[in-house]
């Protein structure tokens, strides 16, 4: 009976563990421990997994409802194909301890399979990092912290290191060495919560303010321009330019420095985007800002989907083309290289929603030292919360701040510790002209880690440990057949 209670332990804490619409961080922490502890026990292997597979499912169905793109029953199909991906970390870990129960070997043998699969899941995914363990671990900024040094694998292999050990000493295991890996387990705990307790000042701060298009906006030009009603759509879209110029200039006369539009805010074909670009230059000199201009070229085919930066000159000092997604909207895939801008607030980059989930690309902000990444994004209803708190571990990875203006979604503003210091939900807001309108006082701080350094070194190694763990599980197989 106590075996398919930790069955039920699992199935329960997964609803608040997956990283869905509830989250709770430390809960993530505790479903391994129980799902090892359960599948270890098992008498029926084949029978337990497909219970652990479907109380791993049907969580993620429930908590990701409306988080994908995907029609409901595609969800569905999705996330059932998905969950046993992960569950092999727990397959490969009992079949070792079956073999060697008591040896210190299985301290690291589910740690390699989980850190190893969850990397190969996320980093190889057209989606980007969607669905990694480690997103699960936001508004925890302690656990957040070792980003900092190993990437968002260093967060998946310390949660999944605390259930192998976890396991240890239930089993009664302890030793020297068990004691040992306890120890650096809250050593690294401890030098993350110092991280955050003992931040780096800022060196200047910058006054940015941002707006957003009502929900359906992006939506409906589009079909008006799909319909074939050109001369609708043109008129339509030079008075949405005239009024977010007018926009602009009430926030830089109201005091910012930079304004920012959401992704894809400004709309049209190509010479209605070569004019609005023209006029925000004249405004940003005459204003002496910097303007975020996200513009979506319907007149291009394939559409461009891209973001320039305009300095108080008037002149465009970056141009980014979006590189994430590409293949789902249907857009020109830029080639990933990230541009940056010195300005009296720091060194400037910009990139595009969907483009801040591959965390070994955001890595050149580290590389170049970047204090402030500005994220123009366009979401939906149900990945609101989901989207907008990964892109804080960006910050953390890279030692930076993060501007991200967003549709239909959460805007925020994090530090470089994965602080949000200010957000703003446009599905909380009454329709007007426009939405997500805020001007934060964001301070510009910028520290160093390693990430940018090491990239996905450790996602790497656990690998290449993983394909060990293959050819031992393949050569103990035959070495058994042989002795038969």
């Amino acid at each position: 009976m106590s075996h398919y209670l930790f069955l039920l332990i699992v199935f329960a804490l997964n609803f608040i563990a997956v990283g869905g619409k509830w989250n709770i961080p430390l809960a993530a922490w505790i479903v391994p421990v129980f799902a090892l502890r359960f599948y270890r026990n098992s008498a029926r292997p084949g029978l337990d997994f497909v219970l652990l597979w479907l109380a791993t499912a049907i969580p993620l169905i429930v908590s990701w409802n409306g988080a994908t793109f995907f029609p409901r029953i595609g969800e569905i199909g999705f996330f059932l194909a998905v969950a046993p991906i992960t569950l092999l970390a727990v397959v490969i870990d009992r079949y070792f301890h079956v073999r060697f129960p008591a040896s210190a070997w299985m301290l690291i043998i589910y740690p390699i399979a989980a850190t190893a699969l969850d990397f190969f899941q996320a980093s190889g995914s057209p989606f980007g990092s969607f669905g990694a363990l480690a997103y699960t671990q936001r508004s925890f900024p302690i656990a957040m912290q070792i980003a900092s040094i190993a990437g968002i694998w260093g967060i998946s292999f310390m949660m999944s290191f605390f259930a192998s050990l976890v396991n240890h000493f239930w089993e009664g295991h302890a030793s020297p060495l068990s004691w040992t890996s306890a120890g650096l387990l809250t050593l690294v705990l401890c030098l993350s919560l110092g991280r955050i307790l003992l931040p780096s000042q800022p060196k200047q701060t910058a006054v940015i303010a941002g707006f957003s298009l009502p929900e359906g906006t992006l939506s409906k030009s589009l079909n008006q321009f799909k319909s074939g009603d050109e001369a609708g759509f043109r008129q339509a879209m030079d008075e949405l330019h005239a009024a977010e110029l007018n926009q602009i200039r009430i926030l830089a006369q109201d005091g910012a420095n930079i304004v920012v539009i959401q992704e894809g805010g400004v709309i049209g074909v190509t010479d209605q985007i070569e004019t609005m670009i023209q006029n925000a230059g004249a405004l940003a000199k005459e204003e002496n800002i910097y303007i975020v201009l996200p513009t979506f070229d319907i007149g291009q085919t394939p559409p461009v989907n891209s973001v320039r930066i305009i300095d108080p000159n008037g002149d465009v000092v970056l141009h980014h083309i979006k590189y994430g997604g590409n293949m789902f909207e249907g857009t020109l895939k830029g080639d990933g290289v990230l541009q940056t801008v010195d300005t009296p607030y720091g060194k400037l980059s910009a990139v595009i929603c969907w483009d801040a989930d591959f965390p070994n690309i955001i890595k050149q902000t580290g590389a170049q030292n970047v204090n402030l990444l500005i994220v123009p994004s366009q979401d939906w209803l149900g990945v609101r919360d989901i989207h907008a708190n990964m892109v804080t571990f960006r910050s953390v990875e890279n030692g930076l701040t993060i501007f991200r203006q967003t549709g239909q979604g959460v805007s925020l503003v994090s530090d470089p510790y994965g602080k949000i210091l200010n957000q703003i939900d446009t599905f909380e807001e009454s329709a007007s002209d426009f939405v997500g309108i805020h001007k934060v006082t964001v301070p510009i701080a910028s520290v160093n880690t390693w990430y940018p350094k090491v990239g996905d070194l450790l996602g790497n190694a656990m690998l290449l440990s993983l394909l060990g763990l293959f050819i031992g599980m393949f050569a103990s197989r035959r070495k058994h057949r042989s002795v038969k």
